[in-house]
């Protein structure tokens, strides 16, 4: 990013503000970006001055945005059937996108030039509505194929976006409304707020995330076992893995064949000279030469141990622990997330307003196209399609970055119809983050790095 002095910072201000009637005591929170190569942002409005830091662990760290309207705001809430969620009170959303600039503006207020957000819309009522409430775990799968947010779980995998939309979809029985999955327009206020809060679009450079664990065929069982909770591996091998991470045993590291479900590690203990164990929970299993261990997603719940409003355990850089953000965990690594209202054809991508009419493969009313088409090639995002009447759609249209420039984070593209998972997962490393987008995955795909996110709205 060019270096902007005081005075230029200062004149870069006083535009803005004379874009936008401040209301008096609505604050604005902002940050600038010239383009360039540096995802270094320059924070405006109220943000100026502001700084913000993630903890690890225990830890206590100041942040300046923990006291501040709609970010000191977020907390945990709990529904009738026990689903944790972190509850986002209503926000209006300012971006502006030129040649040589891009802007991200935040408020309580709805000062000129902002748009509310869609989740904060009751499209039956045509109401604005005072929050929205996020999954805070990763979905599960609970009682009446109902989707969950509750720790203690493995999240649920291995099914399709059209599986996940149902499960969250079965919550409203009984006089309960408002439940469904993550959505572009949730998942715009998630990343707004990140951006703005962090000043940066490299938010791996920040938190890295549950983004370098172990997805290898290489990674065999040496010494076979009968009704067994541990897995032998080399010593090479078990330098992999941490305590606390889950893993699947199978014939392949893709499934499950052995294990049956995801296991939490209890321990890794030396075995003898040239092999060491990892210990599993759950039921005993039999274990031959050859079959392989691989990560999964790590069982939720693993952020009660945070102090800091953002944060991560043991370690934020490594890649080998999960993060959070303001109480949502893994808001990108440890599993991709579907997100719903996009569909996409030959790289154009369409999108509805409505949870009530999302569905795959759907490109006619009610969804609408953007005004852009998607870049036909993958790699780092350096630009983002920009359309006036759809501002929360915005989906790489220019590659050629690095993980540490631009956007930071990597794109997938493939031709035919296709759906919008977002974050990446555990075997991503430094292509993951809050804008990887996965527009190569169709809406039957089903794997054991992709999942969900539950939300609901107070209809």
């Amino acid at each position: 990013m060019s270096q902007l002095t005081l005075v230029g910072i200062k004149r870069l201000q006083q535009r803005i503000d004379e874009l936008e009637t401040r209301l008096p005591g609505a604050p604005i929170y902002g940050v600038y970006w010239d383009k360039g190569p540096d995802p270094t942002l320059i924070r405006t409005h109220d943000a100026v001055g502001m700084e913000a830091a993630v903890g690890v662990d225990g830890q206590w760290v100041h942040n300046d945005f923990d006291r501040a309207e709609i970010f000191g705001e977020m907390g945990p809430v709990t529904d009738e059937y026990g689903n944790v969620f972190i509850r986002i009170p209503k926000v209006y959303i300012r971006k502006t996108d030129g040649p040589g600039y891009k802007t991200w503006a935040v408020s309580k207020h709805k000062h000129p030039g902002f748009y509310l957000p869609w989740c904060f819309w009751d499209h039956e009522r045509k109401r604005e509505l005072p929050y929205v409430d996020v999954g805070k775990y990763l979905a599960s799968l609970g009682d009446g194929n109902r989707l969950q947010s509750v720790p203690g779980e493995m999240p649920l995998v291995s099914v399709n976006i059209v599986n996940m939309r149902n499960y969250a979809r079965n919550n409203n029985v009984d006089g309960q409304r408002g439940y469904q999955q993550l959505d572009i327009h949730t998942y715009d206020v998630i990343r707004t707020l990140q951006i703005i809060e962090f000043a940066t679009l490299n938010m791996q450079s920040i938190m890295r995330g549950f983004a370098d664990g172990r997805y290898s065929s290489d990674d065999v069982i040496t010494v076979g076992e009968t009704n067994t909770n541990r897995a032998i591996v080399s010593n090479a091998t078990a330098s992999g893995y941490e305590v606390g991470q889950s893993i699947a045993i199978g014939t392949s590291h893709s499934n499950n064949s052995v294990s049956g479900t995801a296991r939490e590690i209890l321990a890794i203990e030396p075995y003898d000279a040239e092999n060491t164990a990892i210990v599993f929970d759950g039921d005993p299993v039999d274990t031959e030469e050859g079959h392989v261990v691989a990560n999964r997603a790590y069982k939720t719940g693993w952020s009660s141990r945070i102090a800091a409003s953002s944060g991560g355990i043991v370690s934020l850089s490594s890649g080998r622990y999960p993060c959070m953000y303001r109480g949502i965990e893994s808001p990108y690594g440890d599993i991709y997330q579907f997100v719903d209202g996009i569909n996409v054809n030959d790289w154009h991508a369409w999108v509805a307003t409505n949870p009530a009419d999302y569905a795959s493969n759907l490109f006619a009313a009610p969804y609408e196209p953007l005004g852009y088409t998607n870049s036909d090639t993958g790699g780092y995002a350096t630009e983002m399609g920009w359309d006036p009447a759809h501002p929360y759609a915005e989906f790489p249209v220019a590659v050629g970055g690095s993980a540490t420039t631009y956007y930071s984070d990597h794109y997938y593209q493939n031709t035919g119809q296709r759906i919008a998972p977002v974050g990446g997962s555990w075997l991503n490393g430094s292509i993951g983050g809050p804008s990887l987008w996965g527009l190569n995955t169709s809406s039957s795909a089903a794997a054991v790095f992709l999942g969900g996110r539950l939300v609901k709205k107070p209809l």
